[in-house]
């Protein structure tokens, strides 16, 4: 009997259409290109992805405006405009920070993702010109004018929020890609002391993953071998004073301890146990 393919569910075929618009990839990758004097800046861009906070900084500083936006309404219905209207400002400045924040991890993004990405910001723009247009509204006193257009924006942004949610919950964009890697629980043989050498980056299979394996300053170290950030292979990457160069977006960490150096990671590679038995290195799970 033939079988017939089950159809997608609605919210499947609504994400499917909207990364298959057109033009989204010439615009990507125009806005790219006009963006590398601001991506050129490693310390800057460091900031926009949270490194120093410990995790993208972006979804939290969502919150913010959706939240200002969201308690507009309530105060319109009990005729507090002065409130209304400074939750409405403050909502636009907040979502001015999240738009910068959400443009950086844009930006290391590829294929659909960077498409479904794209789409989530011009959302988020779009809400955040309805936000705006209600704040000028409001300060004129076209208090009915404002507040149709404080819904309308907030619409917008609940539909933007939605796309975002699909990039982090069904994609793990900006999500540490280590999280559920760990073990061995065991002492495990996995490479010869000779085969493992200073400034070679060496993978070896551990529990049906990889683990890479190299040497500081004579030490033998050993780190997950995919990336915290987006999963890419580091042994693929290149060592530079005693540090690993992710091959896919460049973050850096340091191989001794795998703390992050440079971003877009914000996690640190996970560490692992080493030791040397007659002439043979064993790991075992993360250290701390």
């Amino acid at each position: 009997m033939k079988q017939t393919a089950t159809p997608q569910p609605p919210y499947a075929q609504i994400i499917a259409a909207v990364e298959d618009l057109p033009g989204l990839e010439s615009l990507s990758e125009w806005l790219v290109k006009a963006l590398v004097p601001v991506t050129k800046r490693k310390g800057l861009m460091d900031l926009l992805h949270g490194r120093l906070l410990g995790h993208s900084l972006h979804p939290p500083l969502t919150d913010l405006p959706l939240g200002m936006w969201g308690s507009v309404p309530v105060l319109d219905l009990i005729g507090d405009r002065r409130g209304a209207t400074a939750l409405t400002a403050a909502g636009c400045l907040a979502a001015g920070a999240a738009a910068a924040t959400g443009a950086a991890d844009w930006t290391v993004t590829y294929g659909r993702d960077r498409r479904l990405a794209l789409v989530h910001g011009l959302a988020n723009s779009a809400a955040l010109g309805l936000q705006l247009g209600s704040l000028s509204a409001r300060l004129r006193g076209r208090t009915a004018r404002g507040r149709f257009l404080s819904v309308a924006g907030l619409t917008v942004g609940a539909a933007a929020a939605y796309l975002g949610g699909d990039l982090i919950l069904d994609r793990a964009m900006t999500v540490n890609h280590t999280t559920f890697l760990s073990g061995p629980g065991e002492w495990t043989d996995v490479a010869g002391d000779s085969d493992v050498t200073e400034g070679t980056l060496t993978a070896v299979d551990v529990d049906e993953r990889k683990v890479l394996l190299t040497r500081v300053a004579g030490k033998v170290c050993a780190l997950e071998n995919t990336c915290t950030h987006a999963g890419g292979p580091l042994n693929e990457g290149t060592v530079e004073d005693g540090e690993v160069v992710c091959p896919w977006h460049g973050s850096r960490f340091r191989l001794n301890d795998g703390a992050v150096l440079g971003g877009p990671a914000t996690f640190p590679q996970p560490k692992l146990q080493t030791r040397k038995i007659r002439g043979r290195i064993q790991v075992r799970g993360r250290e701390g």
